[in-house]
């Protein structure tokens, strides 16, 4: 055979190699996209429900009237509480994706001690979603007008790979429909409106994994955006036993929630060319919530102590929330 044409088919040969090679490259990473959009999707499926719940919180009273009070101040802390995350984050095996090692991964991001940790490592059987919230009310034309809110602006919360900011803002108006006398309770009715957003920015910085007996080292950022409008009403009952005020209350929101997340992300694998990859996802929810709450507002003369139970049937999350008012 004449040396030009061995040369052709070597030249050939390696260009076919190079091509099949370059293939299964480019595959893994498509793989990898993929592997982070479904994480991103998965996580949105599974907060943006306590998202909602939480939006809710934070009025800082329990009394179903104000009748008494000229108006108050309040602050309130408080979590929705769920049965824990969701298998895949503590599984070691990552048996529900094909190339990124999810668990490395949030291994990885969790702090080594400290409260992150002690979170993490309760996870699997509960997981609470923090809310704190300040509130004003006041009483006008025999009408409660109860305001809430809180904001975070960008760089308050800020580390070398985290920066989050959030706002939000509710209004609910509410008449007394029956007041007290002698032992019939207060009865009220309500209507409002809530709205609140949250964004977060993660930098993922040599991250790096195995695969295929290579480092698989991956760098860039990912931005997480919430934003949930509520629209509803309620009927709160409540009647003072001495200093002790006992209270229910049961509600109806329609909820319009957007969990939107997108990555600009490059990867590695051993000593290859860096490649970008942009993985993304997206959850809306537009549903009725029921929820219903419930505690004991009590008068310790100079300020109220509120403790709220909540509970949302449609999730099972309860929520736990404390607050402090004074009111004049």
């Amino acid at each position: 055979m004449p040396p030009e044409v061995t040369m052709k088919k070597i030249i050939g040969l390696t260009i076919v190699l190079l091509i099949i090679s370059s293939a299964g490259v480019f595959g893994q990473f498509d793989q990898l996209e993929s592997d982070f959009s479904k994480l991103m999707l998965l996580i949105g499926r599974e907060a943006l429900p306590e998202i909602q719940q939480n939006d809710l919180a934070g009025t800082g009273i329990g009394v179903a009237s104000l009748e008494g009070d000229w108006f108050y101040l309040s602050v309130t802390a408080g979590a929705v509480i769920t049965d824990g995350v969701p298998d895949f984050v503590h599984d070691k095996s990552n048996k529900e994706f094909t190339t990124l090692d999810v668990y490395g991964l949030i291994e990885d991001a969790v702090p080594s001690s400290g409260i992150g940790r002690d979170l993490y490592d309760e996870s699997k059987n509960i997981f609470p979603y923090p809310t704190a919230k300040l509130a004003f009310g006041a009483r006008l034309l025999g009408l409660d007008f109860i305001l809430s809110g809180i904001g975070v602006p960008s760089g308050v919360i800020s580390t070398d790979e985290l920066e989050a900011d959030l706002i939000h803002f509710g209004i609910r108006v509410r008449k007394a429909l029956i007041k007290e006398r002698g032992w019939m309770p207060t009865i009220s009715l309500g209507v409002g409106y809530a709205y609140s957003s949250i964004h977060f920015k993660y930098t993922l910085e040599e991250f790096t994994q195995d695969y295929s007996g290579q480092d698989l080292t991956i760098n860039g950022g990912l931005s997480l955006d919430t934003r949930v409008h509520s629209f509803g009403f309620d009927v709160g009952v409540s009647r003072t036993i001495l200093f002790i005020t006992p209270f229910f209350r049961t509600s109806l929101w329609y909820q319009d929630a957007l969990y939107d997340t997108e990555g600009n992300l490059t990867a590695q694998l051993g000593s290859g060319t860096p490649q970008d990859f942009s993985p993304s996802a997206e959850v809306t929810l537009n549903d009725w919530s029921v929820m219903f709450a419930g505690g004991l507002d009590i008068n310790l003369f100079l300020i109220q102590l509120c403790t709220t139970g909540t509970y949302n049937p449609s999730t099972g999350s309860w929520g736990a929330e404390v607050s402090l008012r004074v009111g004049f």
